[in-house]
């Protein structure tokens, strides 16, 4: 959009005039409906062709009492008059073409001079109606305040749905008559061409476990405490009101559930988005403080707090924090970081009026003071709270429209100042998921993000020396022409990080946190080239990890390494909030708006979680978001290290797994205050030595054979009683073909044990889902077992045999004219993926068909394997 300059003096004197107007007319009238233009509203099909234009007009007056000094319609003010416009946009949505839309008023003064300064108006563009505010379209696509008596609005590729043009005024000393017009055109898109990528020096990671084999998750994130333990944590929406939290103290290879189980809650609450953090400093009983935020229907956040690593956890309640602070009301997106071992940022983003706001906890997270700090103005999309300890420095990049920014406060959180860090065709149409930022241990600061328009991944660059030039205030920043920045504080020009092959991508995400210069960037992407919104969309999507280790030279090089081992997801992945919905067809929202990848400080390796959606092609959409984690096993470290995993090939024919950790009441959850620790215990009928596939000459399948601690009936009967569980379940679960199965032994004190196999099974009332509106009953996996497998159990020796015949089995071979690999029977050699055995309790029933939150106790390292 574009940047209007004023000059200073000016800008003082409007603003002075806009304050008194302002308070003058709040208190006379209170607050004003937006008038009507004429026609109300239009609608306006962007054209399907290339070199193409439509044009819509509307005329409208803005009320005299409509004074707005922050030069925003959305902001303080009253009076606005308002245009709707239905958009409605191409099949394939901008699959080959970028389609620009100009907004734009203008008006001749209606006071008795034709002074300019007395009726100076604003023209602000909100996204469409019922948009998912603060994740992936904000409320407001832009606005200008030029002090002309023209304001343009430029915008690219929009999404479907109803859009509102408002026009207001900064000053208005009489109602202003003014006309208003779209103009969209379409334009060509240059072809994406390659960059090359430099040799990845052995970049290398494991088959992905799940971190929770059950439970639905979208978004998910990973922090990774100072002391090298893995927290995941996902949303499974507000109908559910939870969010639910896993911690690997292995390094990745195994996942604990946190809070009480067999559900699994740290909190009563949330479902909407999660945030997590881990102490700057250790605590009096040094570990690292576990902090937890989740939000609530808007109304506010659910906080817990853990002194020792999540085993025992306190939480305030739901909705207890963040809808009511002292500046607005209405809570979304949020992100956290601490700066001691007690203290927290909250960062979250206010919806009213649109505010980036910060609040602080003084009790590791458990509470917040009302009292907030304004950390980015009227922004779109905030991204995630970092601390530098060296510095005293809190950043996090935001975004507004087409333009990626930087917010830095100095005095822990309670001031704060901007800066840009890159706009223009670097972030043309907007970005495709969340701008993020990390740095390493000198201080300095890479944000990257994708666009929404060609679907590139970006690098920028922050040295430490030019962080004080991220200066300017967050009053100067309101006053400018769009609400954006305007202060350069030195950023490297953006780079393009996606290499090779790939042409789509989005989520992007980063970690640093090791040497200076060395950084990984993960992402999804797709080789297939354009809109991932639309529901035509065809694609393999696959995670990728492109790291530098020189990204501080002005030849800076990239890497690129596919690291999932098969594609997680198919197909269309919108960004268009309902418009995904509008779309026809519609695209899927199954994977919310990111994923993440983290840098573990003990061992140097990377650590990965994405959801894996189970959707094949073509279907319309994903289903369950299963959390996902993948580590480095080899290649260079962010430390500048070289990382070598033993024992963890990606594709191998056994997994071992250590003794003493399938811990029943790992992790308690409690109102108020942080209650005893937990009696954690291991239950050796549930805990895994190793897992090992062999032939089955008779079925041409396959034997997978667990190896458990201790089987004796004794052992058995404790495992019920340490869980609370009716029967039991050792369960091996692989990727066959596009979707999961699973092969199942399960044993209860009647009928002993017995044999089951399922393909992919899903259910909502088992794990409290809820019927949507399609008809879909889609809220966890569940593992019945109701076909019939052979299998054996040697009680004296702890083993477990199960045999799986070649009729059950598919592989992936070949692929259609997508780039997307088809399914088939499975073939001599044929590759299965991220294999894993998990142990469970079934707490709902002794049989399988009854199941409901299983209770989690061990599972092995996820392998790849071949038939053999």
């Amino acid at each position: 959009m574009p940047r209007f300059p004023k000059p200073r003096g000016r800008a003082v004197l409007r603003a002075a005039i806009a304050a008194v107007a302002a308070a003058v007319v709040a208190v006379a009238l209170g607050a004003m409906h937006g008038n009507a233009a004429s026609p109300v509203t239009q609608s306006v099909t962007v054209p399907s062709k290339v070199g193409q234009s439509v044009n819509v007009a509307w005329t409208g007056t803005i009320p005299a009492a409509s004074p707005h000094p922050t030069s925003d319609c959305n902001g303080a003010g009253v009076g606005n008059d308002d245009e709707g416009i239905v958009v409605t946009i191409p099949r394939k949505g901008y699959d080959r073409f970028d389609a620009t839309f100009t907004f734009s008023i203008n008006w001749t003064p209606s006071n008795p001079t034709g002074d300019e300064t007395l009726n100076d108006e604003v023209l602000t563009v909100n996204s469409a109606d019922g948009q998912d505010a603060a994740d992936t379209t904000g409320s407001e696509i832009g606005s200008s305040d030029g002090g002309t008596t023209k304001e343009t609005v430029i915008a690219h590729n929009l999404g479907p749905g109803t859009y509102h043009v408002l026009a207001c005024g900064f000053v208005n000393s009489t109602p202003q008559p003014y006309q208003g017009s779209l103009t969209v055109e379409t334009v060509a898109r240059s072809a994406s061409t390659s960059v090359k990528s430099a040799n990845a020096q052995g970049l290398a990671f494991s088959a992905a476990v799940p971190a929770d084999p059950q439970r639905d998750e979208s978004e998910p994130l990973i922090e990774i405490s100072r002391d090298g333990r893995i927290y995941t944590c996902g949303p499974t929406g507000f109908t559910a009101s939870a969010d639910y939290a896993q911690v690997s103290t292995d390094g990745g290879d195994q996942f604990h559930i946190l809070g009480t189980q067999p559900r699994g809650q740290q909190g009563a609450g949330g479902g909407g988005d999660c945030a997590l953090a881990t102490g700057a400093t250790a605590n009096a009983l040094g570990n690292y403080q576990y902090a937890y935020a989740g939000l609530g229907a808007l109304s506010g956040f659910t906080t817990s707090t853990s002194p020792n690593n999540g085993h025992s956890l306190a939480t305030a309640g739901a909705d207890a924090n963040g809808g009511i602070t002292s500046n607005g009301v209405l809570a979304d997106r949020q992100w956290m970081t601490f700066t001691d071992d007690h203290t927290v940022l909250l960062s979250w983003n206010q919806q009213e009026p649109r505010n980036v706001v910060v609040q602080k906890s003084t009790d590791g997270g458990l509470t917040y003071s009302p009292i907030t700090s304004i950390a980015a103005p009227n922004a779109e999309f905030p991204g995630p709270l970092h601390f530098i300890k060296s510095q005293n420095i809190v950043y996090m990049p935001f975004t507004k429209g087409e333009q990626v920014n930087l917010a830095v406060s100095r005095d822990g959180g309670d001031t704060w100042t901007d800066c840009k860090v890159a706009s223009g065709d670097f972030v043309r149409g907007g970005t495709a998921g969340f701008a993020v930022a990390d740095h390493d241990t000198a201080g300095n600061v890479y944000v990257v993000w994708a666009d929404s328009s060609d679907y590139h991944t970006w690098l920028s660059v922050l040295t430490a020396d030019k962080l004080a030039a991220c200066n300017q205030s967050i009053d100067a920043v309101s006053a400018t022409a769009d609400g954006e920045p305007t202060v350069d504080a030195g950023f490297s020009a953006p780079i393009q990080v996606d290499r090779d092959s790939v042409r789509t991508t989005v989520f992007p995400w980063v970690a640093a946190g090791g040497a200076p210069g060395r950084v990984a960037v993960a992402f999804y992407g797709a080789t297939a080239d354009g809109d991932p919104n639309s529901g035509d969309f065809k694609a393999a999507w696959n995670v990728y990890v492109n790291q530098s280790a020189n990204a501080l030279d002005a030849t800076r090089t990239v890497s690129q390494v596919q690291a999932t081992t098969h594609p997680f997801h198919y197909d269309s992945i919108c960004l268009n909030g309902l418009g995904c919905d509008l779309a026809v067809p519609p695209g899927d929202r199954t994977l919310a708006d990111f994923f993440a990848i983290g840098y573990d400080p003990v061992s140097g390796r990377l650590s990965v979680v994405f959801d894996r959606d189970g959707k094949k092609p073509d279907e319309a959409l994903g289903h369950i978001g299963t959390p996902m984690v993948f580590s480095q096993i080899a290649g260079p470290s962010n430390n500048g290290s070289t990382i070598a995993v033993p024992n963890h090939a990606t594709v191998r024919a056994s997994s071992a797994d250590p003794t003493g950790d399938a811990q029943s009441n790992y992790s308690l959850t409690a109102p108020g205050a942080v209650p005893p620790d937990p009696p954690t215990k291991n239950d050796a009928a549930a805990d895994f030595t190793s897992a090992s596939v062999g032939p089955d000459a008779a079925t041409g399948g396959f034997t997978v054979t667990l190896k458990v601690a201790n089987l004796s009936s004794a052992a058995l009967q404790q495992a019920l009683l340490d869980t609370g569980g009716q029967s039991l379940l050792w369960v091996w679960r692989f990727a066959n073909g596009y979707q999961d199965s699973a092969a199942s032994a399960r044993w209860n004190p009647v009928t002993g044990f017995s044999f089951g196999w399922n393909d992919y099974t899903v259910g909502a009332a088992p794990c409290n889902g809820v019927t949507n509106a399609a008809g879909q009953s889609e809220k966890c996996v569940v593992f019945p077992g109701n076909q019939p497998l052979t299998g054996k159990v040697d009680q004296a020796s702890g083993t477990i045999t199960l045999t799986v015949p070649r009729s059950y089995l598919r592989q992936l071979s070949g692929a259609d004219a997508d780039g997307r690999p088809l399914e088939q029977p499975a073939a001599n050699g044929a590759r299965f993926y991220d294999g894993t055995a998990f142990s469970f309790a079934n707490n709902a029933g002794p049989t399988q068909d009854n199941q409901s939150f299983l209770y989690t106790l061990d599972n092995t390292p996820a392998m790849d394997f071949l038939l053999p």
